[in-house]
């Protein structure tokens, strides 16, 4: 059997996800092009863009080999990650064209699972694992990959789910060599938080996760304390960010069909860009360079207004508690976590949030009058 040696951190078939059908080749632009020395003496700069295909875009050598003495092995490539992309692969696909059908409940699975793979399988990635697991090196960060690269399903699933789309947009979605990444409007590229961590604290209230499926459609992952008040301070800690425990979801609740606005999308681009490591792609070179086509490039206002990037709060209900259970009995706990359903913290903080939704609902409301749009109805009537 062949040995792995190349290694796609970004997997060639979510590449193809990007491409329309005819075409075969991105636009790969590196943002640090290597220096190269003339045998004269003097210096120039590797060639920044590049046609390529798929197979030769964002891969490294020996990323995932394991080593154990002299002996190494590509285990982690064939065993661990090929059966993350294959169940990866039809999870992004039901995504990009989420409705509740069958094989919902598999498709969330292989999201869920298939996010924290790619959120830490990355260069950029396994270095903020090795920082969370507290690793000495580069082997022992892979030896944690299948356990410690989970860390944040718990948090995810209290979120909520959108999946918008771009497709009356001029503008496309670009892969990025993070393709799993944040934005916090008050967490800036320029702080001590992403150049040392390298992206937001996901368990900060306001971080959103960012996940686009195709060039057309972009998963948004929100903190649900922040769907209820999105005018609250977004470096705050989530109540109670609970690490491998146990969660509920309900599949009815992922928004979808919204339509991202242009500016929307070129922030998106503009996040990815910012947060890669060191390339993104694209099949129109114009979508690589987002920081030309943005009208607002303060951090905190991208997408041009305050709804940018959003949940809508309309197509959420005030959910306090989940209680399951069966013949072993039964267990539960509260939109925060607690297993106090009804405790003194959870009262107080609903007591704030039930008013700031009202308002995060009325404003929504307000926005589709102005533009002409009848407002969306609750979520009962969505699903």
């Amino acid at each position: 059997m062949t040995f792995t040696i190349r290694n796609h951190y970004v997997p060639q078939w979510y590449q193809r996800r990007f491409l329309p059908i005819g075409q075969s080749k991105l636009w790969y632009l590196d943002l640090r092009p290597d220096p190269i020395r003339r045998p004269d003496g003097t210096t120039t700069t590797r060639k920044a863009l590049r046609h390529l295909g798929p197979v030769n875009c964002f891969l490294q050598d020996h990323l995932y080999t394991l080593c154990f003495g002299p002996y190494e092995t590509d285990v982690l490539e064939k065993s661990f990650f090929g059966k993350v992309d294959t169940t990866g692969e039809k999870a992004v696909t039901f995504f990009s064209d989420y409705g509740m059908r069958e094989g919902v409940h598999e498709a969330f699975n292989g999201m869920i699972n298939y996010l924290s793979a790619q959120l830490f399988r990355t260069p950029k990635g396994l270095r903020m694992l090795q920082a969370l697991a507290k690793s000495e090196d580069h082997q022992q960060t892979l030896k944690t990959l299948s356990i410690a690269g989970q860390v944040y399903h718990t948090i995810w699933i209290e979120s909520v789910w959108a999946v918008k789309h771009c497709k009356d947009s001029p503008t496309k979605l670009i892969i990025s060599d993070s393709p799993v990444t944040t934005y916090n409007r008050q967490v800036y590229p320029s702080s001590d938080e992403i150049r040392s961590f390298g992206m937001a604290h996901i368990e900060r209230i306001g971080t959103q996760t960012l996940f686009p499926l195709d060039s057309d459609h972009c998963l948004i992952i929100t903190n649900l304390q922040y769907v209820r008040n999105p005018k609250g301070n977004a470096l705050n800690i989530r109540e109670n960010p609970r690490y491998y425990a146990p969660a509920h979801f309900d599949l009815r609740k992922v928004q979808r069909g919204h339509a991202l606005e242009e500016q929307e999308v070129v922030a998106i681009n503009y996040i990815l860009k910012t947060h890669a490591n060191r390339y993104i792609a694209s099949t129109n070179q114009e979508w690589l360079y987002p920081e030309k086509a943005l009208t607002e490039r303060k951090w905190p206002k991208l997408g041009g207004s305050r709804f940018a990037l959003q949940a809508d709060p309309r197509l959420v209900s005030f959910t306090t508690a989940i209680i399951s259970g069966g013949d072993k009995g039964s267990w539960g706990y509260n939109e925060y976590g607690h297993f106090d359903l009804d405790g003194p913290r959870a009262k107080k903080l609903r007591e704030v949030e039930w008013k700031t939704f009202q308002a995060a609902k009325q404003a929504w409301d307000e926005r589709d009058r102005l533009a002409g749009r009848e407002p969306s109805k609750e979520w009962l009537d969505y699903i």
